[in-house]
């Protein structure tokens, strides 16, 4: 059987990437934010309402099957689970008319982030329980940690 090809980046690689791409979102926000009209009519607005909630569906049927198999992607269901819930709630709440913004809180407070953070919470469970059965109690040190997650340099990497 062929082995798998892994890619590996090193921290400094990778942290010089992420603040690039942090600070050209810094400059793309602060450019929408001084073009984009108050108002705008959008043709698709159907169609992206019920598309988030259609994501939610399938984030949260994929979170179940991965529980039914016991698979470790129900992690990354969940996390996506969550993120999408507090995104309909941001937008639930920011396009709401004056009329209809006390129902849109409403349901952003009393549903979707609690619930966005319920999920975040399981996935954060679900973490710690597969670190259990995954490392050894001897190396679960800080050391062990950085390594195998965020490795310093690609020499450091753990070998598999």
């Amino acid at each position: 059987m062929a082995k798998p090809i892994r890619l590996r980046i090193g921290r400094g690689p990778l942290l010089a990437l992420l603040v690039t791409v942090a600070t050209a979102e810094i400059v793309w926000t602060i450019f929408l934010g001084m073009r984009l009209p108050r108002r705008y009519v959008a043709d698709h607005w159907d169609l992206a309402w019920v598309g988030i909630d259609v994501a939610e569906i399938v984030m949260m049927l994929l979170m179940a099957w991965a529980a039914w198999r016991r698979r470790a992607l129900f992690i990354m269901f969940a996390a996506i689970s969550a993120t999408l819930f507090l995104v309909d709630a941001w937008f639930d709440f920011t396009t709401a008319r004056r009329g209809d913004i006390w129902q849109s809180g409403l349901v952003a407070v009393g549903w979707e982030v609690p619930f966005a953070f319920v999920l975040y919470w399981i996935a954060g469970r679900a973490i710690r329980r597969l670190w259990g059965v995954a490392i050894p109690e001897v190396e679960r040190d800080r050391t062990a940690v950085r390594k195998i997650v965020l490795p310093q340099h690609p020499r450091d990497a753990v070998q598999e």
